[in-house]
């Protein structure tokens, strides 16, 4: 199948305003989600058996059946990536932090989240490179405690099982879909929920997301590919097969100013059997740039000497968006369905929590005055009295 021109902006308006629709989802999920709220692992097997077509004794594999007839080669594979992703997620670790400032001391401080539950998905492909991205960089970090939750297949998988020992991986749940994301959340009970997935686990994220926090809306895959004359067809063609290689909801969509570039894209891409593969071309750079703020996708891959940087969870910049996929240093967990608006990549924030921590010295009566103005334009009397005993008393100590 070759590439779907667009030709006008009306025909380029479903992409703009593409985003995975989660209601009708939730409403097909919730009562699963709510079952497994209630009946906690009668529930889940109960669905593990419907959705997984798995009848296994365990639902729970615990550290040390996984490391059972692992294969070490792979694990020491997975080791050196994970020194990758290490270094350079650790650049960005945020410190912690104090200011004396008006008669108060403060700290912002950071801890490691102490039991992070992970979802990797496998209902078409095995992903042991999201287990590194999830739980191995989170116990790299600090986490203490990592519970995943995916299909039974995926957990089976040879790879699968040696990036979940090169993880340090501490529990492992036969779940997929949903029902895995509600295990998460309601068996393990664990203290946030990270990871990629389809509509039906995204669902499953926003309904326990009242229970349990998670990090963002991850999925299925978005890609915009911004190119000009200059770029090659065949590492544009690839790349745009590469992402769209995810699923049947993946998109792809190349933005570029050349249509000799488009035909010949369109050509590569015409023995690739997937629906959501997409171009347009653009007047000049700033145009395709416009474009893609307004999609505001989760991966851009540009094929241009330079440019303004666009909204987007991620950019590849004539480099191929697998290797940002698999070992460059960034998250492959990356927002969609716009999020990108507002966050990045699965990051160390996601790990850890933080708090504020505050104490007053007699050099802050300006500010406690100024605290009781407001309490009293609000109409909160104790709030109101509890700032004044406290000026009461430090007036009485510079006294």
């Amino acid at each position: 199948m070759s590439l779907k021109r667009l030709r006008n902006k009306k025909q380029l308006e479903p992409i703009i305003e593409r985003k995975m629709d989660l209601w009708d989802y939730m409403e097909k999920v919730k009562d699963v989600v709510k079952e497994i709220r209630l009946n906690g692992m009668e529930a889940l097997s109960k669905y593990v058996k419907k959705f997984d077509n798995y009848d296994g004794e365990k639902l729970i594999l615990e550290k040390n059946e996984l490391q059972r007839n692992v294969d070490e080669e792979l694990v020491n594979v997975f080791q050196e990536v994970l020194d990758q992703l290490e270094a350079f997620n650790r650049s960005v670790l945020p410190p912690n932090s104090s200011i004396r400032s008006n008669g108060i001391a403060g700290e912002i401080l950071w801890f490691p989240i102490k039991r992070l539950g992970v979802y990797s998905p496998g209902g078409i492909f095995p992903y042991p490179s999201t287990i590194l991205m999830t739980a191995g960089l989170a116990k790299r970090l600090g986490v203490r405690e990592v519970i995943v939750s995916t299909p039974p297949k995926a957990a089976f998988n040879p790879a699968v099982r040696a990036a979940l020992v090169a993880s340090d991986v501490d529990e492992v749940i036969l779940a997929g879909g949903a029902h895995g994301i509600a295990a998460l959340a309601y068996v393990a009970k664990v203290h946030k929920i990270v990871g990629p997935g389809g509509p039906y686990v995204q669902a499953g994220k926003v309904l326990v997301s009242v229970d349990v926090p998670i990090d963002m809306i991850a999925g299925p895959t978005e890609l915009v590919v911004i190119a000009d004359e200059t770029a090659n067809p065949k590492e544009v063609a690839y790349d745009m097969m590469a992402q769209a290689e995810h699923g049947p909801l993946s998109f792809a969509l190349l933005l570029t100013t050349s249509t000799e570039l488009e035909e010949k894209v369109s050509d590569l891409v015409s023995d690739f059997e997937h629906d959501n593969l997409y171009s347009y071309v653009v007047r000049n750079i700033s145009e395709a740039i416009e474009i893609t703020n307004e999609i505001a996708p989760e991966h851009v891959s540009s094929f241009v000497d330079s440019f303004e940087l666009p909204i987007s969870g991620a950019i590849s910049i004539k480099t191929p968006s697998p290797l940002i996929d698999y070992s460059a240093g960034p998250n492959h967990v990356l927002p969609t369905s716009k999020w990108a608006r507002a966050r990045g990549p699965l990051s160390p924030l996601d790990f850890y929590r933080w708090m504020a921590i505050v104490k007053s010295y007699p050099e802050s009566i300006k500010l406690i005055e100024l605290a009781i103005k407001i309490a009293e334009l609000e109409g909160m009397k104790y709030h109101a009295e509890a700032l004044r005993v406290k000026l009461e008393s430090l007036k009485h100590h510079d006294g």
